[in-house]
């Protein structure tokens, strides 16, 4: 057999070794750390938390559980479905409050809560609590991250089917929806008691109201019937979460001993949604800003 040919060599080592830089410039999580959870990327400052230098600081260790993600672990209830890394967002799932009435004696009253972690806020700008119901006021309570109680809520009202709106908005007959307080770092919707379906069980027997992305829902008047909702959405509604990498502003932050922009190509940004900063890749650079070399030229 005749010997390979010295420059064939070489280059096969030049593309292997290009071949390793490129998958560690590609590599959005910490060395030695999983990287996916089933079909989903979990990029560093999230990581798995098996392991405490996988991701940047508490809030931010996810869990991979029958290929589903969850902040922290699956007792939060909140799944994890994209992670933004540019914004600094999560979209994630919450659950629904429900309130029935079947008949005097057979009613139901739920609630639904969620709490997030330092650094990590319920977007006031991507979400709305809305509520399905022909008899509803539904309220959420919270606090924020300066611990201010907040609160909002909206009213639903259609006495009979033919007033039930049929277009998909929710404007107030058979579906409401209402802004909600910035920086909210936990909240519980609940229903007022005054307000139930005694008046229209007939046809609408429960009401519901959760807090999801604002442009996600499209009301349908086959929610006012039974449990078609939570049926549908049995894992929950999406919501959005803002994340910060810290509470500084970028003026400050690179004096902080935990800063989280270590790419020498990276630089920080005051986030446009949250108080606190992201990270970036410089101009012509592209990759994970909070890895080290995790910034580099595309190829």
């Amino acid at each position: 057999m005749a010997a390979a040919s010295p420059w064939l060599i070489t280059l096969a080592a030049t593309l292997v070794l290009a071949t390793i830089k490129m998958s560690e410039a590609s590599r959005m999580a910490k060395p030695g750390c999983q990287e996916t959870c089933g079909n989903l990327t979990i990029p560093y400052p999230f990581g798995i938390g098996i392991r405490p230098d996988c991701y940047y600081k508490e809030g931010f260790d996810v869990s991979c559980e029958g290929n589903r993600i969850f902040m922290h672990n699956s007792s939060s209830n909140m799944t994890i479905y994209n992670i933004n890394l540019l914004g600094g967002q999560a979209r994630v799932s919450t659950l629904i409050a429900s309130k029935c009435y079947y008949s005097i004696n057979d009613t139901t009253d739920g609630w639904a809560s969620a709490y997030t972690a330092d650094f990590f806020t319920i977007s006031t700008r991507a979400n709305k609590l809305t509520a399905v119901g022909c008899y509803t006021l539904a309220f959420l309570g919270g606090y924020n991250k300066d611990q201010h109680t907040t609160g909002a809520g909206c009213f639903s009202v259609c006495l009979d089917k033919q007033s039930v709106d049929n277009s998909s908005q929710c404007s107030g007959m058979g579906c409401c929806q209402t802004s909600i307080a910035p920086n909210l770092a936990a909240f519980n919707v609940s229903f007022d008691d005054r307000f139930d379906n005694s008046q229209v069980n007939n046809f609408n027997p429960c009401s519901y109201a959760f807090v999801a992305e604002q442009d996600w829902f499209r009301f349908e008047p086959a929610y006012l019937q039974g449990n078609t909702l939570t049926e549908r959405y049995k894992d929950g509604v999406p919501a959005v979460l803002d994340w910060v990498a810290g509470e500084e502003t970028c003026d400050k932050a690179p004096k902080s001993r935990s800063y989280a922009c270590v790419s020498k190509n990276s630089q920080c940004i005051n986030s446009p949604n949250a108080t606190g900063y992201l990270c970036v890749c410089n101009n012509g650079f592209t990759g994970n800003p909070y890895l080290k070399d995790g910034c580099e030229d595309p190829p």
